[in-house]
């Protein structure tokens, strides 16, 4: 059976990924934003309720409903929201008409800045393939997608720093990375620094 420190090491490398991440490739990007989402998400579960015997099997990628429950039962992520005629109005792979009123549409305005959140809660488990001929995604697409977005910093932090507490809490990977990191990659430290310590 799996636990909470397993996923927590594997958000972290996915952290330390999605840090490294350059632009031009905003498809692995959010891919890579996601997966770190869905493990810090699975571990939370976990720590909150190590009797969770198959924690793939109970939510497979489902991060809108992880965080559902994360947000009811273990009381993080209060200031994430999903409304729920964002997807089907904005995420069908149509264009958005552009209207006189769309700048006062309450959805509109919270999709906007909520935009890879969406797309990962929706598409997590084949986003890979965005862009390609699938069954569940669209085609047609218009999706904003930044590396080491600022958006994912209180994300990121407050699932982290909960999971980082009591025993157990060192990360071989993260660790590692902080102290022995590349010149090159100080780009990185510096965004798992500001989320991390």
């Amino acid at each position: 059976m799996a636990t909470y420190h397993e996923f927590r090491e594997l958000g972290d490398q996915w952290l330390i990924s999605y840090a490294c991440t350059i632009s031009n490739m905003p498809i692995p990007t959010l891919f890579i934003a996601g997966q770190c989402l869905e493990a810090y998400c699975k571990a939370t579960l976990l720590k909150h309720n190590p009797s969770i015997s198959d924690i793939g099997k109970t939510y497979g990628h489902r991060i809108d409903k992880m965080i559902e429950v994360i947000q009811s039962e273990v009381g993080l992520l209060r200031d994430v929201r999903f409304l729920p005629g964002v997807e089907s109005r904005f995420m069908t792979g149509g264009l958005i008409p552009l209207t006189d009123r769309l700048m006062a549409d309450v959805e509109y305005l919270h999709y906007v800045p909520n935009q890879e959140l969406y797309w990962v809660a929706k598409f997590q488990k084949e986003i890979k393939y965005l862009g390609t001929q699938t069954q569940t995604m669209p085609t047609q697409f218009a999706v904003f997608v930044m590396e080491r977005n600022p958006y994912w910093f209180p994300i990121f932090k407050e699932l982290r720093t909960n999971l980082v507490q009591g025993p157990g809490a060192a990360s071989f990977s993260m660790d590692n990375f902080l102290k022995d990191t590349a010149p090159h990659l100080e780009f990185a430290r510096q965004f798992l620094s500001s989320i991390c310590l």
